[in-house]
């Protein structure tokens, strides 16, 4: 009790705050005719400002055949309540697009306790896991380091991915993870970042019980309050110039970025009653090299 006391000041802050400085003002997840909507308007406004865009349908079956084929994300992700389906998706989709295979060196980004690097390493792909939280260096399969500074030699993989976890990426450390995964990524690299928070305002949400002392906030973006039951410091959602302006304008010429938009989201929530499905956006970038072997 006693180490709430500093943050009463900002609890009634958050208390007393209109519906425009909270979150829930903004999320267009949770209903999903509304969400189909609006997301394929968001998808115009990212090709207005010069971004490529790629629509997309998720295959219920092969999603399914994929589960199958991964009994151990399911097993893992099980009790994640209506964000279980939400993250198997995530590794599906990251899988599929990023075409991983046993000819790879993959890196899970900002991975905390996720499993996914041990799945694949059982399956013949070699494959760590890198996170702030983990020792410094490398140890086995664990890589202890700032996504923007792994301190890892130039080439070292051919593939990373970031789950659910970008958004997290506090001040200047997404700018400075575009820059790093040119480096380690071999001349066939790619990386996927998913699920890509996009909507039209450009905002922080910050959790009224996480000392806002330890956060920062953009330049240009909105602080709003979490409202829901997630105590997390910070999650950044860009609106589609911010995202061009931190983001995308900084892609390496070596590399070629472009957004992948799934139009069937709500049709998969129809599927799976009480789920919360909202990777609506998932951003790819490759190695140009990479982009003429497969072409």
């Amino acid at each position: 009790m006693q180490e709430m006391l500093p943050l009463i000041p900002q609890l009634l802050e958050f208390q007393n705050s209109p519906n425009e400085d909270r979150q829930s003002h903004y999320d267009h997840t949770k209903a999903p005719l509304e969400s189909m909507d609006y997301y394929a308007g968001l998808k115009e406004h990212l090709v207005e400002t010069g971004i490529p865009v790629e629509e997309a349908d998720i295959d219920p079956l092969d999603f399914e055949a994929w589960l199958a084929d991964f009994p151990e994300i399911k097993s893992y992700y099980q009790g994640m309540g209506d964000a279980f389906i939400e993250k198997c998706l995530e590794h599906y989709l990251v899988y599929k697009y990023l075409h991983i295979s046993p000819d790879d060196i993959y890196i899970d980004i900002a991975a905390s306790g996720s499993p996914f690097a041990d799945i694949l390493n059982k399956r013949g792909i070699k494959s760590y896991r890198l996170d702030l939280a983990y020792p410094a260096g490398v140890h086995g399969t664990n890589i202890g380091a700032d996504a923007g500074a792994t301190g890892l030699p130039a080439g070292f993989a051919t593939v990373l991915s970031a789950q659910c976890a970008y958004e997290c990426f506090m001040g200047d450390a997404d700018i400075r993870f575009i820059r790093e995964s040119e480096r380690i990524l071999r001349s066939t690299g790619r990386y996927a970042i998913i699920p890509l928070y996009l909507e039209d305002t450009y905002f922080i949400a910050t959790s009224p019980y996480c000392d806002q002392k330890d956060v920062l906030i953009d330049d240009g973006a909105r602080r709003v309050w979490r409202d829901d039951e997630y105590r997390v410091p910070f999650s950044r959602h860009y609106s589609p110039e911010s995202f061009k302006a931190r983001v995308y304008s900084r892609i390496p010429v070596t590399m070629f970025g472009r957004i992948i938009y799934f139009r069937n989201i709500p049709d998969l929530m129809e599927s799976y009653p009480d789920q919360r499905i909202y990777c609506y956006y998932m951003f790819l970038c490759e190695k140009k090299d990479s982009i003429m072997e497969n072409n």
